[in-house]
């Protein structure tokens, strides 16, 4: 009974995360925290490895809340609960945390496949699951004049653009969100696994060329090539692998045209997406976010916040960004940025020393997220704020082991 809560716990971050359904709506969001709240007198929580990076969090909202005002108060307490959601599943789950989340992505990657692959065949399948599917939430959003009409199952999602761009969207709003939360699975597999290709990783990598996310195809080449990089021991088959990644690389950035043609388009259109429409795309997310964070000298040390009014003056405020890496920087500044991808990187590194893994794959993975986020505001979400604090429970895992003499590997 208790694993089946602690796994509700760990699915409902991941909903709150990258489900439409739920963070587009408010009360779902809360009856989730309420959840937390209740399974905290059943299982305990300790904060004590926690605290250093909690104290400075609130620290810094804090400091925010001191330059905005009591304006600010709505979007501190929000900033709050997404962090106390994730370091309430994270204490819970411990050390299973990572094992229940390759269980749960794995189960979502075949119902995917399984919806998606019959639609790539045959189109028109899309619209006879819409008409007969059993639990059906339409969501209606006005964006620039046109309307975008979302289809979510719950186990699946058709994103507004979906009979546009045939994508395997997952339970998640959106094909490179997906891409993201599958790159969180496959790299820790690899490192449970010791292996890129196994059942499992095979499994993520499918599902990942499925969402035809330009980032993600990239991040894939990224990955795979500096993994067995790093990992072939001869100097000679090294570089010829190195070449045949480069080659390879090369030929699907010119050739397929949602990879080199999308990015291009991006970077000219820089200009036009910054001032028209507040930054709708990841370059001109970025160009927003850094012409942000040197308005004022402050921005550097505590950033311009989550708060939309604080964003630099364009037509629209309130559109989703979608670079997440240069949000980090712009909304919470410099020394939290560091502190992020130190944390980050040493959540991993613990990650790999819990099953005697390559420490490599850590700094690989911090890259990956880095890269990934330029396409996604991952970082603002509770399940990615929870990957920040994993070091906590491994930690004293690992301490634990040590102490006993028992292997990690027979946990």
């Amino acid at each position: 009974m208790k694993e089946a809560l602690k796994t509700i716990l760990l699915i409902g971050l991941i909903f709150t995360s990258g489900s439409p359904l739920f963070i587009d709506d408010i009360k779902l969001f809360i009856i989730y925290f309420v959840y937390c709240l209740v399974c905290i007198p059943i299982f305990g929580l300790q904060l004590k490895g926690y605290l250093p990076f909690l104290l400075f969090f609130l620290f810094i909202l804090f400091l925010q809340l001191l330059n905005i005002g009591t304006q600010f108060l709505a979007t501190m307490v929000s900033q709050i609960m997404i962090v106390a959601t994730a370091i309430i599943t994270i204490d819970i789950l411990k050390e299973k945390f990572i094992q229940k989340f390759i269980m749960i992505m794995s189960y979502v990657s075949i119902i995917s496949l399984v919806i998606f692959i019959p639609i790539l065949i045959q189109p028109s399948l899309a619209n006879m699951m819409i008409s007969n599917f059993p639990f059906h939430v339409v969501m209606e959003k006005e964006t620039y004049g046109y309307i975008q009409v979302v289809h979510n199952f719950l186990i699946y999602n058709f994103s507004s653009d979906f009979f546009y761009r045939t994508r395997n969207v997952g339970l998640f709003w959106e094909a490179g969100v997906f891409g993201g939360f599958l790159f969180v699975a496959l790299i820790s597999n690899t490192i449970m696994e010791k292996s890129i290709f196994n059942k499992k990783g095979i499994l993520f990598i499918a599902t990942i060329l499925s969402t035809f996310s330009t980032t993600a195809y990239l991040t894939l080449f990224l990955f795979i090539g500096i993994y067995y990089a790093v990992k072939i021991g001869s100097p000679i088959l090294r570089a010829l692998g190195i070449a045949l990644f480069a080659i390879l690389f090369t030929y699907a950035y010119s050739e397929l045209e949602f990879l080199g043609d999308k990015i291009s388009a991006e970077i000219k259109n820089i200009a036009f997406d910054a001032q028209l429409q507040g930054g709708n795309s990841r370059m001109a997310s970025a160009y927003l976010d850094i012409t942000e964070l040197t308005e004022k000298n402050r921005y550097l040390f505590i950033g311009r916040s989550e708060f939309p009014e604080y964003r630099v003056a364009t037509a629209d405020k309130d559109v989703q960004r979608n670079n997440g890496t240069t949000e980090i920087l712009a909304a919470w500044g410099v020394p939290f940025f560091i502190i992020y991808i130190i944390l980050l990187t040493r959540s991993f590194k613990s990650l790999c020393r819990y099953y005697e893994g390559k420490e490599f794959v850590a700094i690989l993975f911090v890259i990956i997220m880095l890269t990934l986020g330029f396409s996604e505001p991952y970082f603002r979400f509770g399940f990615f704020w929870g990957l920040l604090l994993l070091y906590v429970p491994y930690e004293m895992a690992i301490k634990a082991s040590k102490e006993s003499g028992i292997s990690l590997q027979t946990v």
